[in-house]
């Protein structure tokens, strides 16, 4: 019997109205034709049984027997059932074979809007545990010590059962201490942790078949901050995926004490920490006033800093100077 046969009745050991009335007869001992409703079933389960001694009557089972038979019968539904269900994952990989082999994008789920943080959550913790062999994950914004300390478990255990985890922080997510902490137990288990000094899209991108990514509008803002949508589109994913490894390419990696290994204490190098986010910024293509707004500099600040750094090198230009961040090992640095 497949699964598209297979019909469970709620419960299977009662009788229905139809078969009570029909046994009823038979316990008066009366005739009943073979057509008579019900007895066909209550013959089927051995309820009743045919009475030798008088054609067209019947008996009743024995209740120690009739108990074996009814339970074999509830028995026997649920051993089918239980087949049923343990066919169900070949099944679905046979038909995603066929959607593949067709070329077909696969998303019964298509794209979905989250609407709250709590779906949000749930879908995103849901998918990353069932991760098969690839992690992506951006994050532009400020993750709370609460939401970091939450996802560690989560996260951990997918480094730790051989997952490929690569995240991407704002450069100034360097100073937040439980991030750092993050990285540390992260990086530990296998993970890859970079930063990137200009802004990039928060995404989560689960082995190219999942994707969650913010509600934008069409002023390029972002429309919902408590919503996300999540696709199971391959060619969305594969493009988001894509956008990702650019990003990765062009950060720096994240590595815990990472300065002792590159370029030394901070005493012994040749920029200040301000100074190597200006040059992240200039990198990225930001102007002076922008780089003084996410500081909280004004322009002649960052201008300052700027030219300190040039004479400190012995250069002429700033271009000289970015030409020289672009290999320096300081640009490792927090």
């Amino acid at each position: 019997m497949s699964e598209r046969e297979i019909s469970i009745t709620p419960d299977t050991s009662r009788l229905t109205e139809t078969e009570l009335h029909t046994y009823r007869k038979a316990l008066q001992g009366e005739e009943l034709p073979a057509n008579e409703p019900g007895l066909a079933s209550l013959l089927e389960r051995a309820v009743l049984l045919p009475n030798t001694h008088q054609t067209g009557t019947y008996v009743p089972a024995h209740p120690g027997y009739l108990q074996t038979q009814l339970t074999t019968a509830v028995l026997n539904v649920l051993t089918e059932a239980r087949d049923a269900l343990a066919g169900i994952p070949a099944h679905v990989r046979e038909l995603e074979a066929e959607q593949e082999r067709f070329n077909h994008s696969p998303g019964p789920v298509g794209t979905l809007l989250l609407n709250s943080i709590p779906d949000v959550n749930a879908e995103t913790i849901r998918t990353i545990q069932g991760a098969e062999f690839e992690i992506l994950t951006s994050q532009p914004g400020y993750r709370k010590p609460r939401v970091l300390k939450g996802a560690l478990p989560r996260d951990l255990q997918a480094a730790q059962r051989g997952v490929t985890v690569r995240t991407i922080y704002r450069t100034s997510g360097r100073s937040n201490s439980t991030q750092r902490d993050w990285v540390a137990v992260m990086t530990h288990a296998g993970a890859q942790v970079r930063t990137l000094g200009e802004d990039f899209l928060r995404l989560i991108i689960v082995d190219r078949k999942h994707a969650f990514f913010e509600v934008y509008g069409e002023d390029g803002a972002v429309q919902m901050e408590t919503a996300a949508w999540y696709t199971q589109d391959r060619g969305v994913c594969a493009l988001l995926a894509a956008h990702f490894h650019q990003q990765w390419e062009r950060a720096d990696p994240w590595v815990p004490e990472e300065g002792e290994g590159a370029a030394g204490p901070e005493e012994d190098t040749k920029t200040t920490k301000v100074q190597r986010t200006i040059l992240r910024g200039i990198v990225a293509g930001k102007s002076y006033a922008t780089i003084g707004q996410l500081l909280g500099y004004s322009e002649r600040t960052v201008t300052s800093h700027v030219s300190t750094l040039r004479e400190a090198l012995g250069m002429n230009s700033v271009a000289q100077v970015t030409h020289w961040w672009a290999t320096s090992p300081e640009r490792l640095l927090p």
